[in-house]
């Protein structure tokens, strides 16, 4: 089986009470061999495909919001365009280019957040963006109680 599912994956998987085997664990562990961690739909349902994981792209679609919806991947906000899912689920910053659509992940304190903040406007006047988005708290597991 291409992407074998290792055994930390599937225990990720079964913690957010998915099933730990078949399609959606077969393209998380692809998404997640990646070195790439930005998908649209439409990409993951390519890579996907070239995989040899038989499903039609509306339902590689419907695993990725699954899987993000548990907390297996993360999804960008994406105001007026094809979703965007990260392979990292944690919050983080990011940084989006409009025109090369890449997004780049920026695993930075908030000082250095400022700083290329303050860099990318004075640089680009005009031209920047800036979107915070406040996450809901984590829902407490149950069995962890």
């Amino acid at each position: 089986m291409p992407h074998a599912v290792d055994a930390t994956l599937r225990e990720a998987l079964r913690r957010a009470g998915l099933p730990a085997q078949g399609q959606m664990a077969r393209l998380l562990a692809l998404l997640r061999g990646d070195a790439e961690t930005h998908f649209t739909p439409t990409a993951a349902a390519r890579m996907a495909a070239a995989a040899g994981i038989a499903a039609p792209p509306a339902e590689v679609a419907r695993l990725l919001d699954t899987l993000a919806d548990h907390g297996l991947l993360g999804r960008l906000p994406s105001p007026g365009g094809e979703a965007v899912f990260d392979t990292v689920p944690e919050p983080h910053s990011h940084l989006v280019y409009e025109e090369t659509a890449q997004t780049v992940d920026l695993h930075v304190s908030p000082e250095t957040l400022l700083a290329l903040l303050r860099q990318a406007l004075a640089e680009r006047p005009g031209e920047v963006e800036v979107m915070v988005r406040l996450r809901r708290p984590a829902s407490p597991d149950p069995r962890r109680a």
